[in-house]
């Protein structure tokens, strides 16, 4: 006989994957923005309980549930070092009693989905290009014996997929740079990068290391946030634009790869007279935004810890690196104490 239902009663959460109806190994559960998380090794759900779909209980027989939102968990750098790394050290050290740590894990959490969409973008050019290349490579050497080579198979609205990595990838850093308010009380600057940066220079003198981050990976931030203001779909202007190339027919039979370009020259920027590979640029964006938040907001907890407590933060060995969840920063007792 069936025990009857009673949703008052705990219950054992066991996700399944949608699309190899196996079980995912649930390796966190965490509560952001007043919503708890599932984080399994090749997903993130957010856990529905009975209450929360009920939330008046006129349906007592209703069941809990949860929802896949990302097809990527723990076994993914991206969520391994933003959101489950955040947690883990938040937990293991002791703030300013003014700070208050689930602020910061929902502020990281924001930052983070921003950083999956942004690698989501870049793996959807990713994977077209790897389906099409080959193709294409075909088409041009099959065509070299004729007097025609046909038209090239082309990445599908590869300009909207340029447009969603960029506008992520500036909130992104607009998000990121936001826990300077929340650790140091800085103003709000939105975009604008270096009003941060001189805000924290005149008001901060004394957080060094902070300080030299931001002006050392100014540069490549300014790149981003002109990247996305110059396309076509945002501010662009003679002087002022990306120019995006899709697979292209070249001099010699020769096919190319997507890439891109840019001129900046009406801000008193740079230009790039040469097309560069998408792909390879995507992905050095993508790690210098995932370092970049991940020791800005050291710095911050570092700056902001109770110094009566021995604990530092230190960076993990590739060696001892967790697979299944690949952190590289832990806390752990001063190496000197």
């Amino acid at each position: 006989m069936n025990k009857k239902f009673d949703r008052n009663n705990a219950f054992a959460l066991n996700i399944v994957d949608d699309t190899s109806g196996l079980s995912g190994s649930i390796q966190d559960l965490i509560p952001l923005q007043g919503d708890l998380f599932s984080f399994a090794d090749n997903s993130i759900s957010k856990v529905l309980p009975a209450e929360s779909i009920d939330p008046e209980n006129l349906h007592p027989e209703t069941r809990h549930s949860y929802q896949k939102i990302y097809s990527i968990g723990c076994n993914n750098s991206y969520v391994a070092r933003t959101i489950i790394q955040t947690k883990q050290i938040l937990n293991s050290i002791i703030l300013n009693r003014d700070l208050d740590k689930q602020i910061i894990l929902d502020h990281a959490w924001s930052c983070s989905e921003l950083l999956f969409k942004c690698e989501e973008a870049h793996y959807r050019i990713y994977n077209e290009v790897m389906k099409l290349m080959h193709e294409c490579d075909a088409i041009v050497e099959k065509g070299k014996n004729k007097s025609i080579i046909p038209t090239l198979p082309q990445v599908d609205d590869l300009e909207g997929k340029v447009a969603i990595f960029l506008g992520n990838a500036k909130r992104f850093l607009e998000k990121t740079h936001e826990f300077l308010c929340l650790f140091y009380n800085a103003p709000n600057s939105g975009s604008n990068f270096q009003t941060y940066r001189e805000w924290m220079a005149k008001n901060k003198p004394d957080k060094a290391n902070i300080i030299k981050m931001l002006e050392e990976d100014k540069d490549w931030i300014n790149q981003i946030a002109s990247l996305r203001n110059a396309h076509e779909i945002n501010h662009s202007k003679p002087q002022f634009d990306v120019e995006i190339m899709n697979f292209k027919l070249n001099p010699g039979n020769k096919g190319s790869t997507p890439g891109w370009k840019y001129d900046f020259r009406a801000r008193q920027g740079s230009i790039q007279t040469e097309f560069s590979d998408i792909l390879t640029d995507m992905n050095v964006y993508l790690s210098n935004l995932l370092t970049f938040f991940e020791e800005l907001l050291i710095c911050c907890i570092q700056d902001s810890s109770d110094k009566n407590y021995n604990f530092e933060i230190y960076k993990q060995i590739p060696e001892n690196i967790n697979k299944k969840c690949p952190t590289i920063y832990f806390v752990s007792l001063k190496k000197d104490f």
